[in-house]
């Protein structure tokens, strides 16, 4: 058993301190430390893990013998049961419900060594994260969260992740900017939005991230992807509400790092009251037929592995040109029983396929006509007259020129055989 000082200012970690005295005595406790998450803050199980396995790392680095329990704020089982499999338990540790307000010793991965204290010595944490202390609301700091996983976004994508309407996003985007949270950027052809440094450290601060770490690469997006294929995997959320009306997402991200595969959206949540992953694939048809089937094969047999081992039914949705949709036709889904396999043309947005288990199915005509969009315009299009044509100019032939063709000459010039004189004339 070790003695410590506690007089050492624990000021990089944001926790709560939750001893555990042992034997009636007030100088040996258990240093157990509190740290509390939420599914609601953008942030998917993987970035959440790792900010775990980091502060970890800082508790060993200041504590001999630290604990660390984990609670967490979540619907359904999922969500937490991902947590638990993704954190590496460097150190003794729970991870428990919100709602459990008491924990015991045989509840953490490992037993814990008790630490020698001196008395009245209390370590001195950083204060936990108040929004309120930087003048912004709940609804603002969510839109700043999702804005800081996605770097710079348009305003109907952050919408889509941040799971409210259009014209309330873009008032919270303007509070944002008055702020200096954000700023307005150019993004390939149009303007969006970019999150600024200070609006970043409070995200970071919001998410509980240790001081002095690096947590770029666990934050963002985590592979490139062209601006149409990225557009759609992020409007993947507001496409299955406006598809499904009896659909509740709880949670949605792009490009989310999971066991095995990388979907390039993942949204979370319920539909008909069962709780279910919405798995979003969507490929630009740059490949040929073989090298999709070939790279599809392996991901939807990773998402049924997935399925399995949590026990929950996942719906895996293709989306891309028409054609590429179509070439998924002919393939027998039969074994993948523990999900459903649905396909869409990425051209139309607000509608998608009735699934079924085990089963393919899509919205495409079964010819190869045009595709035409069901969605109705926001507009009159009657009001905006077609561009008038230009008048087509015709060019008149060059005329032929008048000046003499010069001759080539005898085939038999040089051969002459004749007199000089002859010759010449």
């Amino acid at each position: 058993m070790k003695r410590i000082s506690l007089s050492k200012p624990l000021s990089r970690l944001e926790l709560e301190w939750t001893p555990s005295y042992l034997t009636n005595r007030q100088d040996v406790v258990l240093d157990i430390f509190r740290h509390h998450i939420s599914y609601k803050d953008g942030l998917p199980p993987y970035a959440r893990a790792r900010i775990i396995d980091l502060i970890a790392n800082q508790l060993i680095k200041t504590r001999p013998h630290p604990a660390l329990w984990v609670s967490v704020e979540t619907l359904g089982n999922w969500f937490y049961a991902e947590l638990k499999r993704l954190v590496k338990f460097k150190i003794p540790m729970t991870i428990q419900p919100a709602w459990k307000p008491i924990i015991w010793e045989w509840q953490f991965s490992s037993p814990i060594q008790p630490t020698h204290i001196q008395e009245g010595d209390v370590p001195i944490l950083a204060p936990l994260f108040d929004p309120k202390e930087y003048g912004i609301k709940g609804p603002a700091l969510r839109v700043l969260q999702v804005l800081a996983r996605l770097k710079t976004a348009y305003r109907p994508e952050i919408a889509s992740l941040s799971g409210f309407s259009e014209s309330h996003v873009r008032n919270l985007l303007k509070q944002l900017q008055v702020e200096g949270l954000i700023e307005r950027r150019q993004i390939g052809k149009y303007e969006g939005y970019a999150i600024r440094t200070k609006g970043l450290r409070i995200v970071h601060r919001s998410w509980n991230i240790p001081k002095g770490v690096h947590f770029t690469k666990y934050r963002g997006e985590f592979r490139y992807a062209g601006e149409r294929h990225r557009r759609k995997a992020r409007m993947w959320r507001a496409l299955l509400e406006k598809a499904y009306p009896d659909i509740q997402i709880w949670e949605s991200w792009t490009e989310v790092p999971l066991q095995r595969g990388i979907p390039d959206a993942l949204a979370w949540g319920t539909h008909q009251g069962k709780e279910m992953l919405f798995w979003l694939e969507v490929d630009s048809g740059k490949s040929s037929g073989q090298t999709m089937q070939r790279i599809y094969s392996g991901r939807i047999a990773q998402a049924c592995r997935h399925a399995v081992a949590w026990n929950l039914p996942i719906i895996f949705c293709i989306m891309g040109p028409g054609w590429v949709v179509r070439h998924f036709r002919r393939y027998d889904y039969s074994k993948f029983t523990p999900i459903a396999v649905i396909g869409h043309d990425w051209r139309d947005f607000g509608g998608l396929p009735q699934y079924a288990m085990g089963e393919w199915r899509d919205d495409l005509l079964q010819n190869h006509a045009i595709h035409v969009s069901k969605t109705k315009l926001p507009f009159d299009p009657s009001q905006y007259p077609p561009k008038p044509k230009k008048e087509k100019v015709i060019k008149l032939p060059k005329p032929k020129s008048s000046k003499p063709r010069f001759s080539i000459g005898e085939t038999d010039d040089d051969t002459w055989s004749g007199d000089r004189s002859e010759a010449e004339e």
